[in-house]
């Protein structure tokens, strides 16, 4: 039934929605260090939360785990004027000054994930991943308090030089520092965030050091990696190796569910959060500046838990089903004229639906037949109309002071638009409307024609008029001159 109804406004949003697709009114950009899962999940989660904001638009960049790369999107994003700008940074100090940049540049910039120094951004999101590392060590010491003989510990590393990667590792090297116990042997590799470089370095390690008691890594993903490289093993047993991972996605919990690891820690990407929080920025409203998430130990009893709740629920939708058919055997059996009345509602109701998928379609081939005949017609009409006594003054008006100034080197977009008490925005968007053209393109336009005139009725030079008319040389003159005129300049025989 749910599907039904779902269906249904599906249909009728389709017929009622006008041929122009709704414009975005606040465009935002995210940088995202790296296309693992876990910022998968955090995508999808802004995606969903973009559907109850539908005033806001993204553009979505990758650096794939290169600051340098991030950095140059990040200076990308402030060129195009983004109004917000999301970063989830790849080595926090290594982005912080193209976050500067872009917070100096009037931008407000959420940062999530890692940390930015400093105060130079509008908004944090994200968990603490110095205490991630404090919650590995706990666990860590919690199994060396089981067990009668020293500990050897591999800490599986992500990206070296990443920020989660510094910081879970200080917080749990710190933690086990406070406890001063020398029952631990402690050794690290890297698995770069990845299930199969996790793989590969954990299975080159334990081919000489087969001794491993403990492997922490710092996701869920390089944890899996890991447990596959211990169950490959050539002296596994099963139970051997405790196994934890961090971040708390599905992979995770089900790893958990499945025992291929023994608990992992939650770190929320909370994506419908950040774009929230972006809502209320650009809707001048009040936002939380620091929030930091909460972080979590999920063991076996706790993915057990879930797992139950998730059967729980099945159960439920099954009983629920099994009532509703028992409901209408008894419906059929005792009204046989309502069940004649609810197929004839039924039919109805398919024959609805036909009709809706029917006109949906036809108004699919309406709109692209308007898209391509009508719709240009009408914006040439438009534009005629547009074009108004009110623009044929101001067309007028900023012509006579074009023409007066041609000879101005510092004529400029600024200058125009302060000789016509205009931003720069307005000039831009009024100067498009009625020419076609940008400003710079306008201003160039007239000085070209200025210079034809010159050529053909005084004796200046083409060098002469090139400077006359500030152009930066007579190489840029001639090949601007040629590109509107369709010949090099010349003066006449």
């Amino acid at each position: 039934m749910r599907n039904t109804v779902i269906t249904f406004l599906f249909f009728c949003a389709l017929f009622l929605c006008s041929c122009r697709p709704h414009e975005p009114q606040y465009r935002i950009g995210v940088s995202q260090c790296l296309d693992d899962a876990w910022r998968r999940k955090m995508n999808e989660e802004m995606e969903r939360e973009l559907l109850l904001h539908p005033e806001l638009g993204l553009s979505r960049r990758v650096a794939y785990g290169s600051s340098a790369l991030q950095c140059e999107q990040i200076d990308s994003f402030i060129a195009e004027r983004v109004d917000l700008l999301i970063v989830s940074p790849n080595v926090a100090e290594e982005v912080k000054p193209a976050v500067t940049r872009a917070y100096r540049a009037g931008i407000p910039v959420i940062v999530a994930d890692r940390r930015v120094s400093g105060d130079q951004w509008t908004a944090f999101i994200g968990g603490d991943n110095y205490h991630v590392g404090e919650l590995m060590a706990e666990w860590v010491l919690s199994l060396q308090r089981g067990t009668p003989h020293a500990l050897h510990v591999l800490e599986v590393l992500g990206l070296p030089g990443s920020t989660p990667t510094a910081l879970r590792h200080k917080g749990m090297t710190d933690r086990l520092a406070e406890r001063q116990d020398t029952s631990l042997h402690m050794a690290s590799v890297s698995g770069r965030w990845y299930r199969e470089d996790a793989y590969q370095a954990v299975a080159e390690y334990l081919a000489t050091h087969p001794d491993v008691d403990v492997i922490v890594a710092q996701n869920d993903l390089m944890a899996i990696g890991a447990s596959e490289a211990v169950r490959d093993a050539r002296d596994y047993r099963e139970g051997q190796v405790h196994i934890m991972g961090v971040d708390g996605i599905m992979l995770g919990l089900q790893a958990v569910l499945d025992k291929k690891i023994e608990c992992t820690v939650t770190y929320s990407s909370r994506g419908d959060l950040i774009i929230e929080t972006a809502a209320r920025i650009l809707g001048k409203e009040p936002f939380v500046r620091d929030t930091v998430l909460e972080t979590a130990i999920i063991d076996a009893e706790s993915a057990r838990a879930i797992s139950m709740q998730y059967r729980e629920r099945m159960h439920d939708l099954e009983t629920l089903r099994i009532v509703q058919v028992n409901s209408d055997l008894q419906w059929r059996k005792s009204r046989i004229d309502r069940t004649i009345l609810i197929c004839i509602l039924g039919l109805v109701l398919v024959a609805f639906f036909f009709a809706l998928w029917f006109l949906y379609f036809k108004q699919q081939d309406l709109q692209r037949e308007i898209k391509k005949e009508i719709i240009p017609q009408l914006e040439n009409v438009q534009e005629t109309i547009l074009l108004n006594k009110r623009d044929e003054a101001f067309a007028e008006r900023m012509k006579q002071i074009v023409e007066e100034h041609l000879t101005d080197p510092d004529l400029n977009v600024e200058s125009l638009g302060s000789m016509l008490q205009l931003s720069r925005t307005q000039l831009f968007r009024r100067v498009k409307a009625i020419t076609g053209k940008g400003p710079l393109d306008y201003i160039r336009e007239r000085r070209l024609v200025r210079a034809d005139q010159l050529l053909h009725t005084t004796d200046m030079t083409v060098q002469q008029v090139s400077i006359e008319l500030c152009f930066s040389s007579p190489s840029y003159f001639a090949k601007c001159y040629k590109e509107h005129f369709g010949h090099l300049p010349s003066k006449p025989e």
